[in-house]
């Protein structure tokens, strides 16, 4: 039957019109759709020439039927999927692109870079997107691609995918609701999420977030509206922080609980104001050590404030990006070193070498 078929291919091939050739693509495809998964390699092969001879000069809606049929077949020659991936019109390679199982990861990564949006947006469509894959359509595409692929179930976003989807969300609410219900969204993303978005998007992420990650994404809601208050209610500049740290002090309320508030909340004046006065030393003397990388005058102020090592702590590395745990260690020891008498001492001369007017000569 199949050496039949073929001298009947070769025939329509060389000698028919163009409604004839369609007619004979329409044969070989119900063939290749019925008896595919009985085909040898080599007989697969065969069809594949055939069939790429045929595609040629016909018609892009009969091109796009093809497309259709074989897009979900179990068995087609991988050179016809990709010469339907890669053709230029959208109908055609649509639907290969975003059913065909016959193609690779690589082919759609290049797919994703050298095709256009319509291409981009087939591809995305597909029942599952390996992380490689989202990236390159996340960074590729414009916003109806990243919109099509986070919406995708089926998608795997990795970090760095999530960490572009989050800051272009910044600017783009529709995005930010669509990243925001994701269940694979990492937590310390969602929260930079919300945090950048405005209370009506994180109301329609709440509302349309499914029942299980409604929770946790009410908590950061509400976690951040208390924050933004805390930062409306914050003192503006070093005079209004000195003045509310005195407050503070007349109410015995100046306690180290509020010191470390102080410093995770990243109230800078605050720490250094309520530090001053801990330590029995000039706000002129402590602020220039919070500025400095160095820890190690910071850690004599906080000694001679007579902080423990937990406060002490939230207070020098609340001003560096990152600590490892085994400098929090040395850190430590090296406090413990050093005893509240010296650091009185040290803070006494530093006063006086630095505050203390010289004398004219």
């Amino acid at each position: 039957m199949q050496s039949h078929l073929v001298q009947d291919l070769q025939d329509a091939i060389s000698n028919a019109s163009s409604g004839r050739r369609a007619g004979a693509l329409h044969k070989v495809t119900d063939l290749l759709i019925g008896h595919g998964e009985r085909l040898s390699e080599a007989q697969a092969a065969l069809f594949g020439d055939v069939l790429l001879g045929l595609v040629e000069g016909c018609e892009p809606s009969v091109l796009a039927e093809f497309g259709s049929r074989l897009a979900s077949a179990p068995v087609v020659p991988l050179p016809v999927l990709l010469w339907l991936a890669r053709h230029p019109d959208a109908r055609v390679a649509g639907p290969v692109l975003a059913q065909a199982d016959g193609l690779s990861g690589d082919d759609l990564l290049d797919l994703a870079g050298s095709r256009g949006k319509d291409h981009q947006l087939a591809i995305a469509d597909r029942r599952e997107l390996d992380a490689a894959l989202t990236e390159a359509l996340i960074e590729l595409g414009d916003r109806d691609v990243r919109y099509r692929v986070v919406s995708n179930e089926g998608a795997k976003i990795s970090r760095t995918g999530f960490l572009r989807l989050v800051s272009v969300a910044a600017r783009d609410p529709l995005l930010a609701e669509k990243t925001g219900v994701r269940a694979d969204l990492p937590a310390r993303l969602l929260r930079e999420l919300l945090e950048n978005a405005a209370d009506a998007v994180r109301a329609r992420i709440v509302s349309k977030a499914p029942a299980s990650l409604r929770g946790e994404i009410q908590r950061h809601v509400d976690s951040i509206a208390q924050e933004t208050q805390r930062r409306a209610e914050r003192p503006r500049g070093m005079r209004a922080a000195m003045e509310m740290v005195e407050r503070l002090k007349d109410s015995r309320e100046l306690t180290e609980d509020k010191l470390i508030e102080f410093a995770r909340d990243r109230q800078y004046e605050s720490v250094i104001a309520a530090l001053a006065v801990l330590a029995s030393a000039p706000v002129a003397l402590i602020q220039p050590l919070m500025r400095v990388h160095r820890n190690d005058g910071l850690m004599i102020a906080c000694r001679a404030a007579d902080l423990s090592w937990e406060a002490a702590r939230e207070v020098i590395l609340g001003r560096l990006s990152s600590v490892t745990a085994a400098e929090q260690d040395a850190l430590r020891a090296q406090y413990a070193e050093v005893s509240f008498a010296a650091a009185k001492r040290a803070l006494y001369i530093w006063q006086q070498q630095t505050m203390t007017p010289r004398r004219a000569g």
